[in-house]
């Protein structure tokens, strides 16, 4: 199954969990993880779980979390609240990141010794690597190849989407298209999270085509497992290339479309998407 999340989908799913009144699993929490893509994502991550009033284990903040803090303070703070209830486990990761944090070896040389304290022995050639981002991402890299081992090849990640795609459609189910695209056009004043808009955005481009794709006019090839049909959501001018997550500038494309307008860059099939995300703006849709 080819999953992939962006941050928007995750922060959206930790809120209707809350909605749920659902605590993240351990693996939840590592998927999350795993998609999330830069450090500024991870810390929108972490605000959200904390908003939510989720107490995480320590086996995620420790052995997980942890190495995705790219901020000393910050480093400080996550140790804090670990040992905050436990003081007696031997979490090396976090030591180990506080010096690749470190500004200077000395700093780095002070917290093999303050791990000591909490009987964790490091051996003092780790003081070598204060100030090292490369590592860290070295150990992101790891942390993430070994996850992919455990959580994507055994199946665990297919069945936590699942679960996510459920809240998610119950959700929306829930919601009228009108005040979707409401939302979407007060920019201002949206009850819209910025965090989610792109959810919602996906949403109403899915919604507003009724089932039929944008470009060869006929219908979803199939139904996902919630009855849905199956189409993908196409940006006109590409996110990339500086283009707005805006209901003036998706389309809902079949597969086969999506494939032929990404590789074919056809001006005529630009034309008929542009010409299509204009009249949706004054459709209802339902």
């Amino acid at each position: 199954m080819n999953i992939k999340m962006n941050l928007d989908e995750i922060l959206l799913f930790l809120d209707l969990m809350e909605k749920e009144k659902k605590t993240p699993l351990l693996d939840e929490l590592k998927m999350m993880l795993y998609y999330l893509e830069n450090y500024d994502e991870v810390k929108k991550f972490y605000k959200k779980v904390k908003e939510n009033g989720y107490r995480l284990p320590n086996k995620f903040l420790a052995f997980s979390l942890v190495h995705f803090i790219e901020n000393f303070e910050e480093c400080i703070a996550l140790k804090e609240e670990i040992y905050q209830n436990n003081t007696k486990r031997k979490y090396s990761d976090v030591f180990i990141q506080q010096i690749l944090l470190s500004g200077t070896k000395e700093q780095a040389k002070e917290t093999i010794e303050e791990a000591k304290g909490y009987g964790v022995l490091l051996k003092n050639t780790w003081a070598d690597k204060y100030d090292s981002i490369r590592e860290i991402i070295k150990r992101q890299e790891e942390w993430k190849r070994i996850i992919k081992e455990q959580l994507i090849e055994n199946d665990n990640f297919p069945k936590i989407y699942n679960d996510f795609s459920r809240l998610k459609h119950k959700y929306f189910d829930n919601i009228p298209l009108e005040y979707i695209k409401g939302e979407l056009s007060n920019r201002n004043q949206s009850q819209i999270s910025v965090y989610t808009r792109s959810v919602f955005i996906k949403e109403y481009a899915r919604r507003i085509s009724n089932g039929v794709c944008q470009l060869c006019d006929k219908g979803a090839p199939f139904r996902d497992k919630h009855g849905n049909p199956f189409l993908e959501v196409h940006h006109i001018q590409y996110l990339s290339e500086g283009g707005s997550d805006s209901m003036e500038n998706v389309v809902a494309l079949c597969p086969n479309c999506h494939r032929r307008i990404h590789h074919l860059q056809l001006e005529a099939d630009f034309k008929k998407v542009l010409e299509k995300a204009k009249i949706n703006l004054n459709k209802n849709g339902e």
